[in-house]
């Protein structure tokens, strides 16, 4: 477990620092549009008038800005916005799972119900699995302060699939709350970034898989990611 816990750790940084990272360039490659369009447009004008001619810098200036700008989004282009490592390996979804589990602050007043139907192995970085499902069980746990129940299992999916399922029995979310729920910096919890789901959204694309949020059966959330089954070594491409 002393092994494991780093590992999971070290990812949730660098999972945070992506999502930062990437929201960040969105907002800066806006600003950088806004920009041009207002230089470009002062430009114009500016060729209207006699300043125009009278002084040589006044359009060294506005190429200044758009080289400037230029450079400024190919920067932003060339630098990988994939912090987060990707090995690929054959993972049994249940064990990253339990990984999962032995790494995150569940309080005693919480009963954990862990079921593992299915254990088949999905392929993937077993990190990164570990991760998405300590998401998952804090933002359960999250939903609980007075204490509940937390049901972390994997079940049979579609043909082909295996299903993580996380479950609470909290106040649940609103049909707003659940279409925003994958939004970085959305939450409705005081002193949280509001970027757990967003990782988690993030890693199970990573992992080709799909997530979704439901009302629970009777009470709380039901959080459900669904990944494929990999493929058994040898299964393609036989002689």
């Amino acid at each position: 477990m002393d092994e494991q816990t780093p590992g999971v750790e070290a990812r949730e940084r660098a999972a945070v620092a992506e999502v930062l990272t990437a929201v960040l360039r969105h907002d800066l490659r806006n600003r950088f549009s806004s920009i041009r369009n207002a230089s470009y447009y002062l430009m114009k004008q500016t060729q209207k008038t006699d300043l125009w001619k009278a002084d040589p810098r006044v359009e060294v200036f506005f190429q200044l800005i758009d080289r400037e700008l230029a450079s400024a989004e190919e920067l932003l282009s060339a630098r990988n916005l994939a912090v987060l490592p990707a090995a690929q390996e054959r993972v049994v979804l249940c064990d990253a799972a339990e990984r999962a589990l032995a790494v995150s602050h569940i309080p005693p007043a919480i009963r954990v119900e862990r079921t593992w139907q299915d254990k088949s192995r999905v392929e993937g970085d077993g990190e990164n699995f570990a991760l998405l499902t300590r998401c998952l069980i804090e933002n359960a746990v999250e939903a609980m302060p007075q204490g509940g129940t937390l049901g972390v299992r994997t079940l049979q999916g579609d043909e082909g699939r295996v299903i993580l399922e996380v479950t609470d029995t909290g106040s649940g979310m609103s049909d707003e709350q659940r279409s925003r729920a994958f939004e970085p910096f959305v939450t409705t919890k005081p002193g949280h970034a509001g970027v757990g789901l967003c990782i988690v959204q993030r890693l199970a694309l990573r992992g080709r898989a799909w997530v979704e949020l439901k009302a629970g059966e009777s009470v709380g959330t039901r959080a459900r990611v669904s990944f494929p089954i990999a493929e058994e070594p040898g299964a393609a491409g036989g002689v």
